[in-house]
This record gives C-alpha cells, sequence and structure tokens, in this order.
C-alpha cells in the first residue's frame, strides 16, 4: 500500500495530528486521560531490498507490543477507530487502534468467515467476525 497526503490526512481525522520523523514514518503518542491509557501507534514504509516496499503498522502499549506488516489497506472507523488491513490470500489480519487508546488484533482469519450468519458460527469467531465485517468489500476484494 502506498500510503498517499489524503490518506494520513483521514487517519488524522480520527487519531489526531501525526508526528514525521522522515518522509516513510508517521507517528502518534496517544493519551487517553480519563483512562490513564496511552499507545504509540507508527506507521512506516520499509525499504525490503529487491522486493516492493512495505507498510508496517505498530502499536505500543503499556500492555505490549504488536506489529502488522504488508498493510495493503485501512478503513477510517467513526468515531475513533482506525483498522489495518493486510490480505495474504484467503486469510487476513487486521490491527485496530482508536484514540482512546484501544488496541485489538485479529490474525490469520480466513476470509470465508466474513459475511457468515453470526447467530450461526462458533462463539469462539464471534468478535473477529463481527469486527472483520466491517471491512468485508476491502477483504474480499
Amino acid at each position: 500500500m502506498t500510503l498517499t497526503p489524503q490518506d494520513i490526512a483521514a487517519i488524522e481525522t480520527v487519531l489526531g495530528a501525526s508526528e514525521r520523523p522522515d518522509d516513510r514514518t508517521w507517528f502518534w503518542n496517544l493519551r487517553d486521560d480519563a483512562t490513564n491509557r496511552v499507545l504509540a501507534l507508527t506507521i512506516s514504509v520499509a525499504d525490503l531490498g529487491n522486493e516492493q516496499p512495505s507498510t508496517i503498522v505498530s502499536a505500543q502499549t503499556y500492555q505490549g507490543y504488536v506489529e502488522l506488516h504488508d498493510v495493503s489497506a485501512y478503513l477510517c472507523i467513526e468515531p475513533d477507530e482506525v483498522m489495518f488491513i493486510a490480505k495474504q490470500q484467503d486469510r487476513f489480519s487486521s490491527l485496530v487502534v482508536g484514540r482512546t487508546c484501544t488496541c485489538s488484533q485479529f490474525g490469520n482469519i480466513r476470509a470465508s468467515l466474513i459475511g457468515k450468519d453470526l447467530t450461526e458460527i462458533d462463539p469462539a469467531l464471534l468478535m473477529a467476525a463481527m469486527q472483520l465485517s466491517l471491512a468485508e468489500a476491502i477483504v474480499l476484494s
């Protein structure tokens, strides 16, 4: 995914202004005073040598560090979350971050889960199915 100035502007509309240490990196240092949570979000375009550059999104909180490689799309979820999506053939992963320092990661999810009747799927799959159904058009394209 090649990030355009419009992409960054859309993400900034949801998360607030970013810092930009160089031409290939954007950084958000988010703080939610109501819950005392913090989240450091970085979007980087990494040079892989002979291969196409890869967009990498990382999020660091007091609870841990997560990273999503080869991000191919993003989706702004009003009012305050952004979902980053990485597709790999019939599976996908996502990282969802929020202005209030929320962070969720769904990994290696089968695309066939999208669009299923939520009342008929195994409860263990329900959160991934509900969250990722928001990105159905992106995932199944």
